[in-house]
């Protein structure tokens, strides 16, 4: 007594042992399916990964830029401080009359 099922399934019954037999192509799809699914979900990671790691970078060279700029707005408020200090000594009209 032969049964036939699915194109891809087929089984016989003798006595107490079946037999089982797959489809090739279907077993070959699938696992071509699977290996795309992977393979997409590696380049993801990797691209998320990268996207990290520049995100890294861009932050920690605007930090250093921020730095620098305050760096180099302390120093410019010193000098112009020197500077109005300066002025007022010497352009000051009567700062000369105190002195005599």
């Amino acid at each position: 007594m032969s049964e036939k099922g699915v194109r891809s399934y087929s089984g016989e019954v003798i006595g107490d042992s079946m037999s089982l037999t797959i489809n090739f192509r279907f077993l070959l799809n699938t696992m071509a399916v699977f290996g795309t699914i992977i393979y997409g979900a590696y380049q993801f990671q990797s691209r998320i990964e990268d996207l990290e790691r520049k995100m890294d970078e861009a932050n920690n060279t605007i930090t250093e830029l921020v730095e620098k700029h305050i760096v180099e707005e302390q120093e410019r408020f010193t000098q112009m401080e020197e500077e109005l200090k300066w002025y007022e000594k010497n352009i000051n009209p009567f700062s000369k009359k105190k002195k005599k």
